[in-house]
This record gives C-alpha cells, structure tokens and sequence, in this order.
C-alpha cells in the first residue's frame, strides 16, 4: 500500500487513511523524546519507551503521532541539529514500520525535517511557522508531505499593535512561502500558536475567536494540551490540568477546529467523539417509528456492509492459541441515513469504510483474546462510539476452530443499538 499523500476532495489521503476537513476533528498524540519538555521530560527518552507510548497512543485512537526531539517551552535552552536527529531518529525508524497512521515530526530546523522524513516520517509540524527556517519549505515541497505551519513570536513578546492582524499575516505569509516553494496548497495547515508568544488572555482569545482562522482557506490545529495558560487560570500545576485541556479542546471542537494536539490521548479521543456528534452530525436523531414489517421509516435509511475481512491472529483459550496465528473473519453491518451522502456524493457525509476497517483491524490485530464473543463485542462497542450510526451488526468467524469433529469453524455474531431493534433493517 502506497504511503504517499494525495490530495482528495475535502482533505488529504495517506495510503488508505483519510482526512476530510469538516467531516470530524483529528487528533494529533504528543510523543517528547526530550529530558526537558515542560510536561513530561525524560519520559520517553528511551527508544523503546516511546515506541511502546506511541503505539498505545494510535490504539487509542491517535490519528497523528508528533514526536519531538526539543523542547520550546519558555526557558528551555536550544538543542544542536545533531542532538535532535540523534534523539529523534532511533525513534521514528522503530515506529514508521509499525505504526498505520502518520509520523508527523515536530522541528522548526530543514535539515533535521530532511532527516526524519527519510526515516518514514511522513509529516511536518514546524513552530517556526516556515519563517524561522527559510528552507524548511522547499523540504515539504521537495518530498511532498503536509507541514503544520504554526504562528510565534519569542517567549514574552507580547506587545503586539494589531494582534489578529499580525497572526493572520504571519500565517498568510507561510501559506504563500510554501506555496510559492511547490507545495499544494492543500498540504499547508495552520495553527494560532496557544502559548507561544502570548499573554493568557491573547492565548483564551485564540480559542474564543478560532473561526477568524478560516479566512486563510486551510485547516485549522490548535495546541492547548497542559499548557500554562491552563495553569495560570486554574491555579493548578502541569500534571493536574486535564480537565482545563479539555474544555480548550471542547470549545474548539464547537468552533470547527480541525485538529487538536494533545497529551492525554485516550480522554482526548472520547472528549472529541462525543463534542463533534454534538458539533458535526446532526443526523445524530431519534429515529422514526418503524414501518409495518420493521422496516425503517426515515428516507434514505440503509445499511453499510463490509464482508470478509480477514485477519491473521492469535486469539483462543488453548494454551498453542496464544502462539500460534490463525484466520479470522470479521463481517461489519452499520445503520445509516445514507440521504445526504447520497445527495452530494461526498465522503464526509457517510462512513469512511478505510476507517471502519482499521478500527476492526485495531482490535483483532491487538492484544490476545481468550474469546470470540470477547473481539465481537470490542468491535461493536468501538464502532458504535466512532461512527453517527443507529446500530451495529459484527459477526466473527474463527473457520479454524479446534472442534473435535469436522465443522466450518465457530462464529459469534453481536449487536448494539442507539435504535430499538424493531427498527433494524
């Protein structure tokens, strides 16, 4: 499967995995392979360490990993390029193999971008915003890839003339000097920069007055997670400042930010799924009493079916189960309101079938499971909290099954439901 970006419709794709602006909010987990990062410094120095975070953070639901290899907070003294690729590689070359969603690597310096893209780095998050590297725009052309270009000025900066002006010209500007350096347009997201050069009440602002954001015709990532800001209006030191994040993250999820970068992934990855059912799917509604027969009686109900999709796992309650792979086939039925897709023949207003495959394949491709009923309902349950669907049908096949006898194998089929089941198709 090719790992280049295209552009689509709406978005960007990456392989099978799409980004369709609008459709949902991203989220981008955090990995600091630093010992000095404001938040959690030394954490994961360890290769091994972020490795084993980085792919907790995509099980979880993390559809970007951004590792950095310095810290800009406020005071943090500036790492040799050198010293970040020596931080930063050994990480990337043990996660680009393993990892289905994007590395995305948080560096203001060209040449240490150059590197990790050679890696399998497959993006970058520059907080020089294209400015404080003149040639780290030309890097994102030359190897194609999306670059995050995010608005600062110096730590304690911050006496600005017209400050909506001067942050919407500086990341007009990155757009032109990346556009101008051969990247698509498309490829070029912009960020406010929460925290950067900015007093408490400039950085609340931000989030408050996001949407002026849009007249730069690209997406939008905010970065709120621990930071300071939070801090100061909650009188709360960096290791007790989750519930601030989250209302940062919520408030910008209902002003139409189209990535959030955060630490606390798993909280995060709820916090957003359930701001944007509110926020983007109004489709989200009670369903209408069903026809005579069950069938349903809301125009443009229909269901979604992905058959066959077949995996390689160890799962079961023998002890060679637990060691030994074998198949697994997974069938998937969704209930949707299929009339909007329908009626503007646009992705973002159904269900990504690329998605629900990797949520499934999440699971089966994870961690052993004794039982079938076990990966059936995990399945279920993780489809239904992902997706604006009225229920869910999975059934999972196991055609190797250790029967004593000859058979087709064992199945276990499971449903859940925000509809009564009088109303299934």
């Amino acid at each position: 499967m090719s790992r280049s970006w295209q552009v689509i419709p709406g978005g960007l794709a990456w392989g099978d995995r799409r980004f369709v602006w609008g459709s949902r909010t991203y989220v981008m987990g955090i990995l600091n392979v630093t010992p000095d990062s404001f938040s959690d410094g030394g954490r994961y120095l360890d290769p091994a360490a972020a490795e084993e975070h980085a792919l907790a953070m995509a099980e979880a639901g993390a559809d970007i990993i951004d590792i950095g290899a310095e810290s800009t907070r406020p005071g943090a003294v500036p790492v040799p390029a050198d010293e970040e690729r020596r931080r930063l590689l050994p990480v990337i070359r043990r996660l680009a193999p393993r990892l289905d969603v994007p590395i995305s690597v948080d560096t203001y310096k060209a040449e240490v971008a150059r590197a990790a893209l050679e890696e399998g780095a497959a993006m970058i998050n520059d907080v020089g915003g294209l400015h404080r590297d003149p040639a780290m725009a030309q890097v994102a052309a030359a190897y194609r890839v999306p670059v995050v270009a995010m608005h600062a000025r110096p730590h304690g900066d911050t006496a600005y003339v017209d400050f909506w002006g001067e942050v919407l010209g500086f990341l007009r500007a990155a757009v032109d000097r990346a556009t101008a350096a051969g990247l698509p347009r498309e490829m070029v997201i912009v960020d406010p920069g929460f925290g950067f050069g900015k007093t408490p009440e400039q950085n609340l602002d931000l989030v408050r007055q996001l949407p002026r954001l849009q007249v730069l015709g690209a997406p939008v990532l905010l970065g709120t997670s621990r930071k300071s800001t939070i801090g100061r209006v909650l009188d709360l030191p960096v290791d007790q400042r989750l519930e601030g994040t989250a209302a940062t993250v919520a408030l910008a999820v209902a002003r139409g930010v189209d990535l959030v970068r955060v630490h606390d992934v798993v909280p995060m990855v709820r916090l957003v799924r359930m701001a944007d059912a509110v926020v983007r799917h109004p489709h989200w509604d009670e369903p209408a009493p069903a026809a005579p027969g069950g069938a349903p009686a809301v125009r443009g109900a229909g269901v979604i079916q992905l058959r066959g999709l077949r995996f390689v796992a160890c799962h079961g309650v023998l002890p060679e189960e637990h060691t030994t792979p074998q198949p697994f086939l997974v069938d998937v039925d969704l209930g949707v309101d299929v009339t909007a897709a329908a009626a503007r023949d646009d992705l973002s207003f159904t269900i990504d079938y690329a998605e629900v495959h990797r949520r499934v394949a999440r699971i089966l491709e994870g961690p052993h499971r004794r039982l079938i009923e076990t990966l059936a309902c995990a399945v279920a349950d993780d489809l239904l909290a992902a997706f604006p669907v009225g229920w869910v049908r999975v059934r999972v096949a196991k055609p190797e099954a250790p029967l004593p006898g000859p058979s087709q194998g064992a199945a276990v089929e499971v449903w859940r439901g925000r509809e009564p089941r009088s109303s299934w198709i």
